[in-house]
């Protein structure tokens, strides 16, 4: 309690009345309440495990800036999940936001009990339900009752287009069709509908979420990241309350800085995609991803022209921000989009609360005066009890708490080694997975066999290049000067982008988490890429571990992530094996001079491991991916225009790889 009250926090506690020990704690920086004055409108809550020897449960509540970045708003450690324990903590949160100002969207997995609380204390609220928790539930409960791996992809495929449907309308006419494409399958029909349709449709289907202001959000995706951050920082599950505040305290210094540098970017830095005339009255006054929305919405213009029904107008209604027909009328008034069209969650660009918070005098006298005449009126017992409460109030060090009691294992014998992992233990659709051979979360060639999970390398060998090089096709191969290999620690595929990128491959944490920003900041534009919005949550799974020797579904996949690598660091890449080869480039910059341009190269070897490797100049180059060419931004056209007699150079000389997205490469 000392480190918290020394530290500017508030904090909250309940304890056990006989033995003083802590049974729930709940606790905020002053920091953090004023984001969360200043960004009071999404919520997101979600539990995390291990992360202290107490085994108590830690719930996060994050929100979202205008600038589209994550911030802590407060932790809560529960002796128990129960509905009084998540109520207790929501009270506190309420207690420090101001009455006009509360959250109209919450987002959560289904935790019957958080979601019941949230209806008590926040009646008002939206409560959406996690997409990506939803279909790892399907996955785990349905995917034994298909046989072969085509029908489970065709159910998942007509799953998530129901679960994207527009309009209500469409999500009859899809159900339909669902119910009718696998009536073979009744106990998995039942199952979506039961459990998740009859009660929960209006929390996760678009037809419904659609009208709501959630501002993107959609997933509890941001609360995961940050459990991913804090147990990367924690190193070890046994630790103590003390050690856990240290992680968190960092982390909320951290967040602080660079959520004040994103505001400051968008008033002052203004990207040429935006010098439109267009944007003449937002630029400088919302933030730059607010700006990439409405640009990206003008994009449908052409489509939608003035008809308010062939826009959907969903962007107004989930972000605030104009639509593609309100964007067509300024266009053919010849007159910029107007600041007051756009939600004020987008303008607010500093942390001045978003209404007066009042500047009364406050006083305590009346409180002080209730508690004497209670005191009074108490037997000497009671007396002493106030007392010591008082006493922690004014002095924290004095505190009568007691750390809770280390939780053994109820079942089994005695293990001789403490389990220090914070990792989580796997869910319930992990298990499906790994007991599937026929099944892959990627979309994989029918003939691979799956690869020997990689194991920790503690001396690096010495590299191969002949070897290796005879893992790209054979034409290509006088084209290769040289290669260099990287650790074989399940990372191998971000070591090789963070060498090439001139970081150092030790820092392969750092491509991780760029990645990770990247596919959040702009999952709507990869989930047209990558063709279905479950997909990005299946990539950010796979990008979100920052420890060595990931299990196989943390690898890096192609040819998904060469689409963010390319438009994360603005790069053009190449990727060569002897199943795929392909050129990604970025989807949204405004091309570079050619001289400007820099090329990087990983090969795909042994079905299982990426290197670097490196080309003569001007070597031929593997054709454009395909969804390059169908869903880059307008902006970026001309990327492709340099390559073109390199790309058919690759063309005459190779003929016997893939150069289509068809398949993924995990390595």
């Amino acid at each position: 309690m000392s480190k918290l009250n020394a530290h500017n926090y508030i904090e909250w506690h309940r304890s056990h009345e006989d033995t003083d020990c802590i049974t729930d704690l709940f606790w905020v920086h002053r920091s953090t309440i004023e984001l969360l004055r200043a960004f009071p409108r999404v919520l997101i809550m979600d539990c995390t495990y291990k992360t202290n020897k107490y085994r108590y449960p830690l719930l996060e509540i994050v929100g979202v800036t205008s600038t589209n970045l994550t911030f802590c708003v407060g932790f809560a450690l529960f002796q128990f999940e129960r509905e009084d324990n998540y109520i207790w903590a929501l009270e506190k949160l309420k207690t420090i936001m101001e009455n006009k100002m509360l959250p109209s969207v919450i987002v959560t997995d289904r935790e019957l009990a958080l979601m019941n609380a949230i209806r008590k204390i926040f009646p008002t609220a939206i409560n959406l339900l996690c997409r990506w928790h939803i279909s790892k539930n399907i996955l785990a409960n349905c995917r034994k009752l298909f046989k072969t791996t085509k029908y489970w992809e065709d159910f998942i495929c007509s799953w998530n287009a129901l679960v994207s449907s527009c309009t209500k309308q469409q999500y009859m006419q899809y159900l339909c069709a669902l119910e009718s494409d696998f009536s073979g399958y009744q106990r998995a029909l039942d199952y979506v509908k039961h459990a998740w349709l009859d009660k929960y449709k209006e929390n996760f289907v678009a037809a419904w979420t659609n009208l709501v202001m959630h501002f993107g959000n959609v997933t509890s995706n941001r609360a995961e990241t940050t459990h991913t951050k804090l147990k990367r920082q924690l190193g070890s599950s046994q630790g103590t309350f003390v050690t856990l505040w240290n992680k968190i305290h960092v982390l909320l210094e951290l967040q602080h800085t660079e959520i004040k540098a994103s505001f400051e970017k968008s008033k002052t830095t203004v990207q040429h995609k935006f010098s439109h005339f267009l944007f003449k009255e937002l630029r400088g006054f919302i933030s730059r991803h607010a700006l990439d929305i409405i640009l990206e919405e003008s994009d449908r213009v052409d489509n939608v022209g003035l008809d308010p029904s062939a826009c959907d107008c969903i962007v107004r209604h989930t972000h605030g921000c104009p639509c593609a027909h309100e964007i067509v009328e300024y266009k053919r008034e010849g007159r910029p989009i107007p600041l007051f069209c756009v939600n004020s969650h987008w303008k607010k660009l500093d942390l001045v609360p978003s209404i007066d918070d009042g500047s009364m005098k406050l006083s305590c006298t009346i409180e002080i005066e209730m508690i004497m005449k209670r005191f009074e009126q108490m037997d000497d017992s009671g007396k002493l009890q106030l007392k010591k409460k008082l006493m922690e109030l004014a002095n924290p060090e004095s505190t009568h708490l007691v750390e809770p009691i280390v939780k053994a294992k109820a079942w089994g014998r005695p293990s001789r080694k403490l389990d220090t992992s914070t990792r989580r233990d796997p869910s319930q659709f992990e298990y499906v997975l790994a007991t599937l051979d026929n099944h892959s979360q990627s979309i994989t060639s029918s003939h691979q066999p799956n690869p020997p999970r990689k194991r920790k390398v503690f001396q690096k060998q010495l590299l191969n290049s002949t070897t290796y090089t005879d893992s790209f096709p054979i034409k290509m191969r006088p084209y290769i000067y040289k290669v260099k290999d990287v650790a074989s620690d399940g990372n191998c595929g971000f070591r090789a982008v963070a060498h090439l990128m001139n970081m150092g491959e030790e820092n392969w944490v750092n491509v991780r988490r760029d990645l990770v920003i990247e596919l959040q900041d702009y999952s709507d534009h990869y989930a047209k890429v990558f063709g279905y919005a479950s997909r990005v949550h299946e990539v950010l799974h796979s990008l979100s571990y920052f420890e060595s020797n990931p299990r196989q579904d943390h690898w890096m996949t192609m040819s998904e992530t060469g689409h963010i690598i390319a438009s994360k660091y603005n790069v053009v890449l190449v990727l060569l094996s002897k199943q795929l080869c392909l050129t990604f480039l970025p989807l949204r910059s405004v091309p570079l001079p050619q001289s400007l341009h820099k090329i990087i190269t990983i090969g795909f070897v042994n079905g299982c491991h990426f290197i670097e490797v490196f080309m003569v100049p001007g070597s031929p180059m593997p054709p454009i991916a395909a969804n390059w060419l169908e869903y880059h931004h307008p902006c970026a056209r001309g990327w492709e225009t340099p390559y073109t007699n390199n790309i058919d150079a690759f063309k005459d000389l190779v003929f016997d790889v893939m150069t289509r997205e068809t398949i993924d490469l995990n390595g």
